[in-house]
């Protein structure tokens, strides 16, 4: 669907419909079929890295319109849906988006999660896992998430002596790609020291494990699915497109677009041909 067509669609839900049905498309995420960006999201551990990780996937699908983290705190942010200067988003786009990052807060294991519009008057449209449509011409772009917990990550038990660390310490980047990894977090999640990871891991260190850990998803998704080269490029952990194309391109030798040219598989493949820019709005 076209970007012009899309933002036609939503305008006339909205007018047939309010804002209602917009905000709650965020309830269906648990039924869709497997999606790499959903699942680079949905392993977030805290609301700020989610935030972050769908600040870097709005990079990467060229979104015009942004969402802006205005206050973060231990049990809220607040956050506000931006455009360009003389186009800001539409109320039904403010309410897909709102609806959309609503359900992910839920699926990273956020509880006695609330959603207010515009934290001066705290008009409440999300509560006991509820949507509530704001009254008519209400402000749609600032939002104040709150909760009560979050669920915490299950953390390894550690390493044995024994262990092919380099194969675990792998599982773990591939499983959080989209992740912003150093060394002494993959450390700390194996219940080691750095310096005794370094010394543990094959030639080349957590660089090179890092690397090669991305392009290899990299490489599966761009041979095996139709997403976008920004949906892949996201997924795999990398900054931007430019940043997944040129390492990409030094572990392979050519671009990611050359490569999915190049080794595709031409069997029958899910419908997955989107544009990048249809992602956000």
């Amino acid at each position: 669907m076209p970007l012009d067509a899309k933002r036609r669609l939503l305008a006339d839900v909205a007018e047939a419909h309010g804002l209602l049905p917009l905000l709650r498309v965020g309830l269906s995420l648990p039924t869709l079929p497997p999606d790499p960006a959903i699942s680079a999201l949905t392993v977030a551990s805290t609301p700020r890295d989610l935030f972050e990780r769908w600040s870097r996937l709005e990079r990467f699908t060229h979104s015009r319109h942004r969402v802006v983290v205005r206050e973060a705190g231990a049990t809220h942010l607040i956050a506000e849906h931006v455009g360009p200067p003389g186009s800001p988003p539409e109320p039904a786009e403010d309410a897909l988006i709102l609806g959309l990052l609503t359900a992910l807060l839920g699926a990273i294991g956020v509880h006695g999660l609330t959603v207010a519009l515009d934290p001066r008057d705290a008009r409440v449209v999300f509560t006991d896992g509820v949507f509530t449509a704001p009254p008519p011409a209400h402000a749609t772009a600032l939002w104040r998430f709150a909760w009560s917990s979050i669920a915490p990550a299950v953390r390894p038990t550690g390493l044995a002596a024994d262990v092919d660390v380099a194969s675990q310490a792998r599982r773990l980047l591939t499983g959080n790609l989209a992740r912003r990894w150093t060394l002494g977090d993959l450390a700390a999640e194996l219940g080691t020291s750095t310096r005794s990871l370094q010394r543990r891991l094959t030639a080349g260190g957590f660089t090179d494990l890092y690397g090669a850990a991305r392009a290899e998803a990299a490489a599966d998704l761009l041979m095996n699915t139709e997403h976008p080269l920004g949906i892949v490029g996201f997924a795999c952990g990398y900054a931007d497109q430019p940043h997944f194309t040129r390492e990409f391109r030094r572990r392979t030798a050519i671009t990611p677009a050359a490569y999915r040219s190049a080794f595709a598989r031409r069997c029958e493949r899910p419908p997955y041909g989107r544009s990048e820019t249809e992602m956000g709005t």
